[in-house]
């Protein structure tokens, strides 16, 4: 994992990157290859503001959060992203099992159409 941070009108500190750089191992969990993370905080009117850029597997995601203290604005934006992530990953792992159900007429495990029977049967 790639991890990038950069400050904007605020002081940068060991315990802000290592708390950042802990919250992005929650991301790591979802890629299988090299993901690069970029933050960048900054302070505006008094509120911290936290964008986390995050491109990994041909994937780009992005949250940005403004909260009162900085590490809540860190926390909102991790968990923008880890949404967004969980919501790709969901719609992905629920097309492959549509794709590959039992459906009308598709061979079911044992050997035999998951139509009736009785469906082929004239009754006159």
């Amino acid at each position: 994992m790639k991890l990038e941070i950069s400050y904007r009108h605020h002081d940068s500190s060991d315990r802000s990157k290592e708390y950042i750089q802990e919250k992005c191992l929650r991301l790591k969990k979802y890629f299988d290859g090299q993901i690069h993370v970029t933050w960048n905080i900054s302070a505006e009117h008094g509120a911290k503001i936290a964008h986390c850029h995050l491109v990994g597997n041909h994937m780009d995601y992005f949250g940005e959060a403004e909260e009162e203290g900085l590490y809540e604005a860190i926390d909102s934006a991790i968990d923008k992203v880890e949404r967004q992530i969980r919501k790709h990953k969901e719609k992905v792992t629920s097309h492959h099992v549509r794709s590959h159900g039992e459906g009308p007429g598709q061979p079911t495990s044992e050997g035999s159409t998951s139509r009736d029977a009785t469906d082929d049967l004239d009754t006159e």
